[in-house]
């Protein structure tokens, strides 16, 4: 299962194997111990954080308690690993198990989830669609 780490005011740490497909659909296997994905918008090295959440206020306020469920669902590996998918323009799109947890321990977990990446969402690290209005 793919662990993710949500930091407030700050990155998606992501911990474990998993395949990444980036936005030209091209896949490579990650595994990492830490691996910050941007979740402000902001950064210089898109899908990684650059720490260009700290040159501005950036504020999460993230809601792992809410409902929350997909549309548009990718079809999860047949393998029972996980696939993130950087969807141009848009959330990271995350198919297979998958578990965060944030700073005060609410842990959320699934087979399908998209997670902001444009800093506008107003349930993150849930996307709202809110990359839609801000271009």
């Amino acid at each position: 299962m793919l662990k993710i780490k949500v930091i407030k005011d700050g990155p998606l740490y992501f911990f474990g194997t998993f395949v990444y497909l980036n936005e030209e659909m091209l896949s490579r296997v990650m595994k990492h111990d830490s691996l910050a994905f941007c979740r402000c918008g902001r950064t210089g090295r898109a899908p990684f954080c650059d720490e260009s959440h700290n040159s501005f206020s950036f504020n999460t306020q993230d809601q792992l308690e809410c409902e929350y469920v997909v549309t548009n669902e990718r079809p999860s590996p047949e393998d029972g690993s996980t696939a993130v998918a950087g969807i141009k323009g848009g959330p990271l799109h995350i198919s297979g198990p998958v578990s965060l947890v944030d700073e005060r321990s609410v842990i959320w977990q699934g087979n399908q989830v998209k997670l902001c990446r444009c800093g506008a969402s107003q349930m993150k690290p849930f996307c709202d669609g809110a990359h839609k209005k801000i271009d």
